[in-house]
């Protein structure tokens, strides 16, 4: 129950954004594109914020070294006076940027997009990702003897009481979710009050900037006071961070009011039915599956699969006899590993990790850029069919696509080595290639960008290329690399061994101590969120575009 109730709470976390400003669009029709400046600006203002914070706390300013105890009232008062400063500064940059080269976009309802970009991006990351590392690293440890783990005494009893609180209330997995609510709520309230700095009328509009960084300050400030003295009533802290945001709610009900009621506001929705986009949706994928299936690209990826899934346990064995058949191939043979289950799916996993990763680039790179080369996108879109459905459609083929694939090369790789080394573990097998199927999706959905980016099929499969190997190498970013996509391909591998019967190697004495398959949430979490960003910023920059 409380994996489901974590579970359910970080996808939300991820989605509700997105669920949040595809609303906004029936609503007031603001800019998909809009949303993607949002995340810029939180990234670009974590850019200065983070090294900000890192400094303040290298010369004692903040808690962080040794010798630094800084007063709590300094330290919750410069955090809440960094957070306001960085990210209002660079909101306004943003503001600044679009009333320059696009003053159309200078609506309430597009200062809504933004925010909930600003806002989406932060709940995306730091919460859905950083909450699911977090369960993730304790979901294991459930029924561990603590005391084994090497731990000092009071990191163990820190441990207990996180596990204690995991185990006995479950449902405090939804906190987290209504902690992200409340701060996007809030990130529309600042970005209301910084787009009423440049759109307001009177001398004074400007006194809402410094406003907004004031506000956004004492949220912060409010925040690190209750997590120091509340943190074993985090309900109380959510009770509190809301009623602070109480004069925000009231502020932004009056704003939208007088839009509301002013000329040119929205009165309705003026886009067809939800039913009947759907319904297009429907039609494009099955559009894009018929093409992947005529042009022989699906047959070709599922070949392609099939057969390093029915190789990679057929080279494992035969590899070792056929050495000690050629001349002087005895040594070299002596050196390679002894032939079994394990090796099997791990040589299955080197395949598809290759060949999967260009594969993916090649498919998608051209999905987009080929049709609008060819005017075939102009003529569709002419049905009528939304762009967004247009994007998604391609996506979705592609991603039934690769299912389809990845079953016939699991279907492979499990007979073969089940008939050459043995039986496997079905659910640890499935659970392996789940993983792999979901490592390649980001990389996909990169490509996709890439296709919407590039003017021409060369260009597309240049960014598409630059996206997916930066992505790649991120992943060998220390610390963090692991909370990246990449690390799929690790967990994959820990699947693979345990549904071989082989328990996975440790690292260090916590994971030598936890019988079950580790857990990496944190990596599950950031391929979902590259995938919705990649989507909405291929719909965004495709919706601006002149076929």
């Amino acid at each position: 129950m409380t994996a489901w109730i974590y579970g359910l709470s970080i996808l939300l976390m991820i989605l509700l954004p997105v669920i949040l400003a595809a609303g906004l669009r029936r609503i007031a029709q603001p800019a998909w594109i809009l949303f993607g400046v949002g995340c810029l600006t939180f990234t670009l203002s974590q850019v200065v914020h983070l090294p900000l914070n890192n400094w303040l706390a290298s010369i004692g300013v903040l808690p962080g070294t040794a010798n630094a105890s800084p007063p709590l009232l300094q330290t919750a008062l410069i955090i809440g006076l960094s957070a306001g400063l960085c990210e209002e500064l660079l909101r306004a940059a943003g503001y600044a940027v679009i009333r320059k080269i696009k003053p159309g976009w200078m609506r309430l309802p597009d200062a809504v997009m933004l925010g909930l970009g600003h806002g989406g991006i932060e709940s995306m990351v730091f919460g859905g990702v950083l909450t699911a590392a977090t369960v993730g690293a304790l979901l294991p440890l459930i029924g561990v003897d603590l005391n084994t783990l090497g731990l000092k005494p009071d990191q163990v009893a820190a441990l207990r009481q996180q596990l204690n609180v995991l185990i006995s209330t479950p449902w405090i997995g939804v906190l987290p979710l209504v902690e992200r609510i409340i701060a996007i709520s809030a990130h529309i309230i600042f970005s209301l009050m910084v787009w009423k700095a440049f759109s307001g009328r009177g001398s004074l509009r400007w006194l809402y900037l410094p406003l907004a960084v004031l506000y956004h300050a004492a949220v912060d400030f409010s925040a690190v006071y209750g997590m120091h003295y509340l943190a074993d009533k985090p309900l109380l802290i959510e009770i509190i961070f809301l009623g602070i945001m109480i004069p925000g709610y009231l502020w932004t009900y009056l704003q939208i009011r007088g839009y509301a009621k002013a000329d040119g506001a929205p009165s309705r929705i003026p886009n067809s039915s939800l039913r009947s986009e759907l319904a297009v949706l429907g039609a494009a994928v099955q559009k894009e599956i018929r093409q992947q299936w005529r042009t022989r690209r699906m047959l070709v990826l599922g070949a392609v699969f099939l057969f390093f899934g029915m190789g990679s346990p057929l080279i494992t064995k035969l590899t070792p006899e056929l050495l000690h058949s050629m001349q002087g191939g005895e040594l070299i043979a002596q050196l390679m590993p002894q032939p079994s289950a394990a090796e099997a799916l791990n040589q299955y996993i080197k395949n598809l990790y290759q060949f999967g990763f260009l594969l993916a680039m090649l498919l998608a790179m051209g999905a987009v850029v080929g049709e609008k080369e060819t005017r075939v996108a102009p003529m569709i879109l002419s049905k009528p069919m939304p762009r967004w459905a247009f994007i998604a459609g391609k996506f979705a083929a592609q991603g039934v696509m690769y299912l389809g694939a990845f079953v016939l090369s699991g279907i492979g790789a499990y007979y073969y080595t089940w008939i050459l080394f043995g039986p496997l573990d079905p659910g640890k097998f499935i659970l392996m290639n789940g993983l792999l199927y979901m490592w390649t999706l980001p990389f996909v959905g990169l490509s996709l960008l890439g296709s919407v980016l590039g003017k021409s099929t060369a260009s597309a499969g240049g960014i598409a290329v630059g996206l997916c190997i930066g992505l790649s190498l991120a992943g060998s970013i220390p610390q963090y690399g692991a909370l990246l996509p990449g690390g799929l391909l690790g967990w994959a591998t820990q699947a693979g061994q345990a549904a071989a019967g082989i328990q996975p190697a440790a690292a260090n004495l916590v994971a030598a101590s936890i019988a079950q398959l580790p857990v990496n949430g944190a990596a599950l979490a950031s391929a979902v969120v590259v995938i919705v960003l990649s989507l909405v910023l291929s719909i965004g920059v495709f919706e601006q575009q002149e076929l």
